[in-house]
């Protein structure tokens, strides 16, 4: 069996609220994965990159921001 025919015959044993909140994962899942549609949050993210020239800056943000010693990385 497929997966599309083992959810379809699982369907028919799930809840009507059940089925509206799978429902809604699945359309909201459809729509995020549309790769010609950019997310409005992908063009603000695009907007306010800034390069720092710092390649850890994500990682060691306590240590730029605080000051705190540097994690070890292994």
């Amino acid at each position: 069996m497929t997966i599309k025919e083992l959810i379809k015959a699982e369907l028919d044993y799930v809840s009507e609220k059940d089925l509206q909140e799978f429902y809604q994962l699945l359309k909201s899942r459809s729509q995020r994965q549309k790769p010609e549609e950019i997310d409005e949050w992908d063009l603000i993210i695009q907007e306010c990159q800034i390069d720092t020239g710092i390649s850890d800056l994500a990682y060691q943000h306590h240590h730029y921001i605080h000051g705190t010693p540097k994690i070890e990385v292994e």
